[in-house]
């Protein structure tokens, strides 16, 4: 069985298009008070993922014709050139959030809302609140994204793979 042909992977998919809806919605609610645009990368940092993150990103790569991949060790994430991500249309789903008001329980069962400090500089001034409306919920897609790993763990078949495997990124560049 090839890595593609797991339905684990199409999960995973399908799961970072919901992302991307949901991102693309919270830009438009949110209009300017999101400044994050191309050649910022205060959030990008060098990652390890889960193995179907992994195999689905190195798959569309594969499928896109990307057969060279500079890294730059010295990069806060080597996948940036001249302040662009080399992978940014098969980035992994956190890279697909950075930015966005990020809600999340916390320990009281509470829900606590973040986002880059660029943006919504002045939110408290303008009145906004933040709810399941305006945020996103950033739980139910890493509980998804768990369960999606623990799936293609056992279609993979893969012996040496744990619930805890993590996979560098740029072992991406190694295997294209």
């Amino acid at each position: 069985m090839t890595k593609g042909s797991i339905p684990a992977v199409e999960d995973y998919r399908r799961l970072r298009e919901e992302a991307d809806a949901i991102a693309a919605r919270l830009t438009e609610v949110h209009g300017s008070q999101i400044v994050c645009r191309a050649g910022c990368t205060d959030c990008c940092q060098n990652l390890s993922v889960w193995p179907v993150e992994f195999y689905a990103v190195l798959e569309d790569l594969r499928a896109a014709g990307c057969s060279h991949l500079v890294f730059d060790e010295s990069a806060s994430c080597g996948f940036l050139k001249d302040g662009l991500c080399q992978i940014y249309p098969f980035r992994p789903l956190i890279c697909r959030t950075h930015g966005l008001p990020i809600a999340f329980e916390i320990e009281t069962a509470e829900i606590a809302v973040s986002f880059c400090p660029k943006n919504f500089q002045d939110w408290e001034q303008k009145g906004l609140t933040f709810g399941p409306d305006n945020t996103l919920p950033i739980d139910r897609l890493n509980e998804r994204l768990s369960q999606i790993h623990l799936c293609f763990l056992e279609e993979s078949g893969d012996k040496f793979l744990t619930a805890n495997s993590r996979i560098p990124l740029k072992k991406l560049v190694e295997l294209l």
